[in-house]
């Protein structure tokens, strides 16, 4: 019994030699980038961030309710036999409407777009060549937010705005409108300090693409103090109209589609 406890040992420190070897498989070769631009404007569709978890996954920051599912296409086989099933990766779109990957394999891939602020969109048969790639996408938004503006004027931030339809048969009615302010220019639907304004949203929207919508935040409110307990302060304060279009089966997970962010020192 002793001669085998003693020879144990020796067996695992030499079996655990190939811990320390490297694999030989190739690393990513290849990079990509694009904008998601709208089909009408041409201009970047931004996305909203979200705090939390992702997928299951927990993310450090504030990750983006944006994302593609990626699938590499061609024959899977695992111990000689050919899998039945596709795994996605998931490809986060930025803030801003665009998005980056620099750790790609080269190889043919079929990408999608299914629950984002925009209708579905695949491009199928993608090549990603070692290398960078560019890759833009031309989407239609649920909603489009016209000539937004932000000013302080009689003591309340004061948005005006315009919306239209990005497809009037299908998402073609107003769910929700919104004005957010936040600390930092992650200001989103998920991130906003004025919720509780009466002011600040409106379910009562024209999207003809002409009207004039007005929604207000007025620093007072003690329901906004989180956000100007500092008022008058020269603090910078980021402004975002959100406006979310539902209807006909489409967006029902209720999307919001964004101005630019405005920034305003207060």
């Amino acid at each position: 019994m002793k001669k085998l406890l003693f020879i144990l040992p020796i067996a695992l420190l030499f079996n655990s030699c190939v811990f320390f070897e490297m694999d030989n498989y190739d690393g990513p070769n290849a990079s990509i980038t694009g904008t998601l631009l709208d089909s009408k404007t041409h201009e970047p569709v931004p996305t909203e961030c979200k705090f939390g978890n992702f997928f299951g996954g927990a993310y450090m920051g504030a990750p983006t309710t944006g994302y593609f599912s990626v699938y590499e296409k061609g024959t899977s086989e695992v111990y000689g036999r050919k899998l039945d099933y596709e795994k996605a990766q998931y490809w986060h779109i930025k803030y801003d409407g665009t998005y980056v990957n620099s750790q790609v394999f080269s190889g043919t891939y079929r990408i999608e777009s299914a629950s984002n602020n925009f209708y579905p969109v695949t491009k199928d048969d993608v090549k990603i060549v070692p290398g960078e790639n560019k890759l833009d996408w031309e989407v239609t938004p649920y909603c489009r937010v016209i000539n937004p503006k932000v000013e302080l004027q009689g003591g309340k931030f004061v948005a005006t705005f315009a919306v239209e339809i990005g497809d009037p048969s299908k998402a073609n009615t107003i769910y929700d409108a919104k004005l957010l302010c936040y600390p930092d220019a992650f200001v989103g639907v998920y991130c906003n300090y004025c919720g509780q304004d009466t002011g600040a949203t409106s379910k009562n929207i024209v999207a003809d693409g002409k009207t004039i919508n007005t929604l207000t935040i007025d620093p007072t409110n003690p329901l906004n103090q989180a956000e100007f307990k500092y008022a008058g302060k020269g603090k910078e304060h980021f402004f975002r109209i959100a406006v979310c279009a539902t209807g006909n089966g489409a967006n029902t997970s209720r999307f919001y589609n964004y101005s630019p962010t405005i920034k305003i020192v207060y």
